[in-house]
């Protein structure tokens, strides 16, 4: 496994979310790897403090409550036994099945309060993990535009890994498609563009960059992504690299192979 590859697991290798096989592979190679190693380590810095943000147990007010309520009732019950010979036996038995129903009802009113207040908890829980997802996407963002072209390239493999990146996160890569002057910055921008290919802004800018693209490597990459995700849009643009006279030879032979995919 190499280290882009390591790289782009590293946030499921904090969370734990990896096979145990996976997660002893990255284990051996942070201990040979310092690059990694260092990647590892900034990105714990950035998530610690919110994955150890210890979780409300539920009151135990209630719990308390409940239990001097029981210890009442027990009472209750207990002196309910102690009835005088010349009390009838429907009296007795009235008077334990109040003291039946009284229990059943604090019961009931524990368990649901505990209940709603498990559920009240269960948000809490569902509100931090999402406000986990964006501070992870606001470093990933803050990455995107660092000066050291590794930690772009870094924080654009990051990118690639979320499930529903927002809008900004997609923006940036399209600003880093087109504009950076790395040019592996430019090809991980377009290949991580293209796992979110069913956004309409994204398959609109990776169109977009094969019209204006001049560099025959980025070209080869837009066309097999537009290829891929079958973007039929594209085959003017296609079309008019076939025309060019300065499209190199290869450039072509791509378009000739991907075009009757699309047409």
């Amino acid at each position: 496994m190499n280290c882009k590859k390591i790289e782009n697991k590293l946030i499921d290798y904090i969370d734990r979310n990896l096979d145990q096989e996976t997660y002893k592979a990255i284990t051996a190679h942070l201990t040979t790897c310092n690059n990694c190693k260092e990647s590892l380590q900034e990105l714990k810095l950035v998530f610690e403090r919110i994955d150890n943000d210890s979780q409300e147990l539920p009151d135990l007010k209630m719990k308390m409550n409940f239990e001097e309520m029981l210890q009442k009732e027990k009472s209750l019950m207990s002196e309910s036994k102690v009835v005088s010979l010349d009390n009838s036996w429907k009296n007795h038995w009235k008077t334990a099945l109040q003291v039946a129903a009284t229990i059943a009802l604090v019961v009931s009113s524990f368990f649901y309060g505990k209940y709603q207040n498990d559920e009240s908890i269960a948000k809490e829980v569902a509100i931090l993990k999402k406000e986990k997802v964006q501070l992870k996407q606001e470093v990933t963002i803050s990455l995107i535009e660092n000066e050291s072209a590794s930690k772009r390239l870094q924080a654009v493999n990051y990118a690639e890994e979320f499930d529903k990146p927002g809008n900004e996160i997609l923006k940036a890569l399209i600003n880093k498609m087109f504009y950076d002057n790395h040019i592996n910055v430019r090809l991980a921008a377009a290949e991580a563009l293209s796992k979110f290919s069913d956004v309409e802004m994204v398959r609109k800018s990776l169109i977009d960059a094969l019209e204006i693209e001049k560099d025959p490597g980025m070209q080869i990459e837009l066309i097999q992504i537009l290829v891929s995700i079958h973007e039929k849009r594209a085959v003017p643009s296609m079309e008019k690299l076939l025309q060019n006279e300065a499209t190199p030879n290869y450039v072509k032979d791509q378009v000739t192979i991907g075009l009757p995919n699309l047409i």
